[in-house]
């Protein structure tokens, strides 16, 4: 698709190209994964085109065809001008006529118009032109038939429908002004309403921090993972007792360990119920704050602690009495486990230097040490060496004769 800024139709600059697609195709989707897109990528990308190529493509060849004269606009200089206003005569006091020069004033300047400027190349596609076209195609897009199926629900880029949602995406509370239908008793919501409810620690790794009034709202319960079991054999506490009393211990067992598991739930909760987050601040005099496990998670890293990962900080840090805290990096898979991977210490900033000083020199020191080690074990070697052989000579000297 063309369109031209300029009167001459067969002038080359000023020709602009735009994706149209959406205004002809009558099913966005389908036309997105005949582009290549999955239904993942559809479902993520929410009916945005996902062909990155094609976009960067439409970029250039717009920037290149730009007209000449908008390309490298710099701001309008001022021209130079004279400070003199303009030159009254007046009669003085003595009788005789004098020249009063009144000037230009700095408020003056400020009150004319500023000189245009044109900026960056992007400007020439953020025009009322592309703008308009932008909310047409957007318009066209969002008219799309709704599904006819449910299955075409659950990948789709605009309509959803509640049974096609996994256990963790929930429905944003307003998304019943926006409602865009009915499929077979369901309500049919727009998919820009979705989103995914984390955990009250999941959403600090986002950057978020669920409001201190909706801890108790939570949008959604989902059953807890199941931990693993212990390893090895498990005595019963029923042992030693009799039959009739072990079946009823059991029993009991069971219906505790029942409630337990219904219990075990956890709590999500929406976007709309959190704020914007970001660890606080340690101060050199305050303690640094460890999790329940007593490390440090390094994506939750404070402003005004530092990681260190050098190998051997820790027994420094101890030495010298300076603050610190194991840190953790992540989780890593063993047999199908999650095994937190410790490496390295957190510290103040301000114990930095002192604690990369002291691991300079204990470095210095344990190579000084192994030196002197290992020059012992040679010394040992060449005096067992040498006795071997002086023991040799003193043998075949005294028995070579025999």
């Amino acid at each position: 698709h063309l369109s031209t800024n300029t009167n001459d139709a067969g002038s080359v600059q000023g020709v602009r190209f735009t994706d149209v697609t959406r205004r002809y195709a009558s099913t966005w989707a389908r036309t997105l994964s005949l582009r290549g897109a999955t239904s993942k990528d559809i479902k993520a990308s929410r009916g945005q085109c996902v062909d990155e190529w094609f976009k960067s493509s439409l970029k250039q060849l717009n920037n290149h065809f730009r007209p000449a004269a908008e390309r490298n606009v710099l701001p309008m200089k001022r021209e130079s001008k004279s400070p003199v206003r303009s030159v009254t005569k007046v009669k003085g006091s003595d009788g005789k006529l004098v020249d009063v020069l009144e000037l230009e004033s700095s408020d003056d300047e400020d009150k004319k118009p500023a000189a245009k400027h044109i900026g960056n190349v992007d400007d020439f596609d953020s025009d009322d032109h592309v703008v308009n076209e932008k909310e047409e195609l957007d318009d066209n897009t969002a008219q799309e038939v709704i599904p006819k199926s449910k299955a075409a629900f659950k990948n789709h880029p605009f309509y959803v429908i509640p049974s096609v949602l996994n256990s963790k995406e929930v429905i944003h509370p307003d998304a019943r002004k926006r409602i865009c239908g009915v499929f077979k008793g369901e309500l049919v919501y727009r998919r820009s309403d979705v989103s995914t409810a984390l955990k009250e620690k999941k959403w600090l790794y986002e950057g978020r921090q669920v409001k201190d009034n909706e801890l108790q709202k939570p949008v959604k319960k989902v059953k807890a993972r199941k931990k693993p079991k212990k390893q090895g054999f498990q005595a019963l506490e029923s042992y030693g007792i009799t039959e009739s009393a072990q079946d009823e211990s059991i029993a009991l067992l069971n219906e505790q360990k029942d409630k337990v598991e219904d219990d075990e739930m956890d709590n999500l909760y929406g976007i709309w119920q959190t704020d914007r987050w970001s660890p606080p601040y340690v101060s050199p005099s305050d303690p640094i704050p460890i999790n329940e496990h007593k490390n440090v998670e390094k994506e939750l890293l404070n402003p005004g602690l530092t990681h260190m990962e050098q190998p051997r900080l820790a027994g420094i840090a101890r030495k010298l009495g300076i603050p610190y805290a194991p840190c953790m990096l992540g989780f890593e898979r063993h047999g199908g486990r999650g095994t937190p991977s410790i490496r390295g210490i957190v510290v103040h900033d301000h114990n930095v230097g002192l604690i990369r000083e002291a691991a300079i020199e204990w470095e210095s020191h344990v190579v000084e040490k192994e030196r002197n080690e290992r020059r012992k074990e040679v010394l040992k070697k060449w005096k067992r060496l040498v006795v071997g052989l002086l023991t040799k000579e003193r043998l075949e000297r005294e028995y070579g004769g025999l």
